[in-house]
């Protein structure tokens, strides 16, 4: 479960540890992203131009949701 909590790792990306292991998988280093924006127009593009499992795929969407929900004045 712990794995499963999320932190902010920079500035502006959100991401658990399982998050982080999947990004590992597929050699993209968040680090290298100076924002969450950047994270997933750079994973969106892997999965369009390469062939992947469905958990990258999967890993967009929940990424993309977190980007709503932090991103959303509330």
């Amino acid at each position: 479960m712990e794995n499963n909590f999320v932190k902010v790792r920079k500035e502006d990306i959100y991401l658990s540890d399982n998050d982080i292991k999947i990004l590992e998988k597929y050699e993209i280093d968040y680090n290298s992203y100076s924002n969450m924006q950047e994270l997933l127009f750079s994973i969106e593009d892997i999965l369009n131009n390469n062939y992947t499992d469905s958990d990258l795929e999967e890993l967009l969407i929940k990424l993309s949701e977190y980007n709503y929900y932090f991103k959303t004045n509330k």
